[in-house]
């Protein structure tokens, strides 16, 4: 990943409308010349929203050497089909927005 650049690095703290005190975290990498089943398009992400109160209620989702895109939701680990960037970070916000609550990033 020496070639790779930093396309962005969100975080931040934010109440939700269910009053959920959240965690964020999102990380998106480029990797150049790379198209794999492990980087589609080229991408390297890590993204995790956990909840502050108890730390261990979150959802993640990332991919690194070895294992393709995939989400944990607690402890349940599953697979991701890869669509686009901006589907996939769809996904992610509608899953967090429903175990969470609403929140604006903005």
């Amino acid at each position: 990943m020496d070639d790779a650049y930093l396309c962005y690095n969100r975080k931040g703290t934010f109440l939700t409308d269910k009053g959920n005190l959240i965690g964020l975290r999102m990380k998106l990498w480029k990797l150049p010349n790379v198209n794999s089943k492990i980087f589609p398009e080229g991408y390297k992400l890590s993204w995790i929203v956990f909840n502050l109160a108890t730390e261990n209620e979150r959802i993640l989702f990332d991919n690194h050497g070895g294992k393709p895109l995939h989400y944990h939701d607690n402890g349940k680990e599953k697979f991701l089909e890869w669509i686009s960037l901006e589907e996939t970070e769809k996904l992610f916000y509608q899953m967090v927005y429903k175990k969470f609550g609403y929140f604006n990033y903005e």
